[in-house]
């Protein structure tokens, strides 16, 4: 497979992305598909570990997500999905880890960028929540984004922040949008 080289905007280093992600996120741009709810592949492995992310079995489906990066280190979706699986078993640190990662291929991630802010905030680092919530835009979660907004100008204003109350306002308000 070959691979397409792009800028990384936060090292200023050249960073490869294989065709394959780079064809799937000008698609999902165009149709509008939601990241959080497509397969990370074809591979019955991706499959299956995509049904247990479902399911809520967290640690089977990060071992199968860990297992696909050893594979191919640079399956975006993999590393999308191993980190809300570490999110959702309250590894934050790990979670962020593997969104960062993320970020350093794909910088405008919606997903990485608004859960690497959670993760943030869950581990008491209110400017790093900041820095990616400031990033983060989706007009397709407006209750999000109006709380993450909300969140900003609270900031700007001057106002002293606690980063895990902003963490449960933007959990509170995924968990509305959701139900929408």
């Amino acid at each position: 497979m070959t691979s397409r080289s792009i800028k990384d905007h936060r090292t200023g280093k050249d960073r490869k992305i294989s065709r394959r992600d780079l064809f799937q996120g000008l698609f999902q741009k165009v149709r509008g598909d939601s990241l959080e709810k497509k397969s990370s592949g074809v591979d019955p492995d991706m499959v299956y570990a995509d049904r247990l992310l479902r399911e809520g079995q967290y640690d089977k489906a990060a071992h199968l997500y860990s297992r696909r990066l050893k594979k191919e280190p640079r399956h975006l979706e993999a590393m999308r999905n191993l980190g809300y699986c570490h999110f959702m078993q309250g590894d934050y640190a790990g979670a962020r880890q593997s969104w960062e990662k993320l970020l350093g291929f794909r910088p405008r991630d919606n997903f990485a960028l608004l859960y690497t802010g959670l993760a943030c905030a869950r581990l008491g680092d209110d400017q790093g929540a900041l820095e990616n919530w400031k990033l983060y835009y989706d007009i397709r979660k407006p209750m999000v984004q109006r709380e993450i907004n909300l969140i900003l100008a609270r900031q700007e204003r001057g106002d002293e922040l606690n980063a895990r109350e902003m963490a449960d306002l933007v959990q509170e308000a995924l968990e509305k949008q959701e139900k929408k």
